[in-house]
């Protein structure tokens, strides 16, 4: 069984360690993986334990993105669904409807779609600009379903990739027309509502408090507005240092540090070649994302999560021969990390 170790030879096994442990507090995977575990890996005495149990069992007090990204949680494991389905995949689309008369008798239930990976670059697409600010969510406050437009429902982005034929509608609604949608979500899934279900549900939605928006189109002249205010910002760092174990590290694997600052990233980083949690060397800003209207410590901890399971975890003996425990370093590549922030940004945006 592959070891969570600190030995700078074993990091591939120690991202194996991670990825197992992933595995064994996911039931769902557990299920899937049953038939093929020959050598009994999957066998955990607390994997019975619901996932809410789990994070309750695990609770713990951050008090800073240095602390925050570097521990593990149930919450988060190595795989790229575990995001969206276990801590932001909120609910489905016909969940709700405007009255019990409104409702079809059968429902367009979701499914897996076969061709997503056309699509996948798309929502990416949407989640940086909604990060970066060139989109934003707005409340949905009309009867209107537009075509190639995205929404958000229950938290999960959804696009209108085309709408059918109008028809007369036989029941009692708002509008005396309807059409049948083909409707895509960022999780890889869809399915064909009616747009007057669609409707009813952005709308049911918030009477749930949870708000069905808009995603307004890009705007490259866009603006923040009055009421919007600066929280920080997301660097992403690269060492320079000539450190042999640093180098050592960077010769096998991408390694990058993510922190927050409330301040600017220049400040921050100014004293790096004194300072231990930049390997006391001096460092390069390859990426930087100004947060808008997003609460410090829950972007933290999504942030710490996500990328729990690429952290550092050896000691490195710096130049002036003091030992370094770097916490907020991680052995991933930068499109990893910077797909995993703008999803992160955008998801909290959309569930605020």
């Amino acid at each position: 069984e592959p070891e969570k170790t600190t030995d700078l030879n074993r990091l591939s096994e120690r991202k194996l360690a991670s990825r197992l442990k992933g595995i064994r507090n996911d039931p769902e995977r557990i299920e899937l993986l049953k038939p093929y575990d020959e050598l009994g890996l999957l066998k955990n005495e607390n994997q019975e334990l619901s996932l809410k149990e789990k994070v309750s069992h695990e609770k713990k007090t951050f008090s800073s993105l240095d602390d925050i990204l570097n521990d593990d949680s149930a919450l988060f494991d190595d795989s790229g669904q575990s995001l969206n389905s276990k801590l932001f995949d909120t609910g489905s689309l016909d969940e709700y409807k405007k009255s019990q008369e409104n409702k079809p008798k059968n429902k367009s239930k979701r499914k897996a779609m076969d061709n997503f990976v056309q699509y996948r670059l798309l929502f990416k697409q949407v989640q940086a600009e909604l990060a970066s600010g060139k989109r934003k969510l707005v409340q949905f406050n009309n009867n209107e379903i537009e075509l190639h437009h995205f929404y958000v429902l229950n938290g999960q982005l959804l696009y209108i990739e085309s709408i059918g034929s109008e028809f007369k509608n036989k029941t009692h609604s708002a509008s005396d027309t309807n059409a049948r949608l083909h409707v895509i979500y960022e999780n890889g899934t869809e399915n064909y509502p009616l747009r007057n279900g669609l409707i009813a549900s952005l709308y049911g939605s918030r009477k749930r408090g949870v708000l069905g928006r808009a995603v307004t189109e890009p705007n490259d002249e866009f603006e923040f507005g009055a009421d919007d205010q600066i929280t920080g910002y997301i660097y992403v760092l690269k060492s320079l240092s000539n450190n042999i174990d640093v180098k050592r590290i960077q010769d096998d694997h991408p390694l990058y540090k993510v922190g927050f600052t409330s301040g600017t990233v220049e400040r921050r980083i100014a004293n790096a070649e004194n300072e231990p949690t930049y390997l006391y060397g001096p460092v390069k800003v390859v990426a930087e994302y100004q947060v808008i209207n997003l609460n410090p410590e829950a972007l933290e901890t999504a942030l710490h999560h996500a990328l729990g399971q690429y952290r550092l975890d050896v000691d490195i003996k710096a130049t002036n021969g003091k030992i370094i425990h770097p916490r907020e370093w991680f052995i991933a590549d930068l499109d990893t990390i910077n797909n995993l922030i703008n999803q992160i940004i955008s998801k909290l945006q959309m569930s605020e």
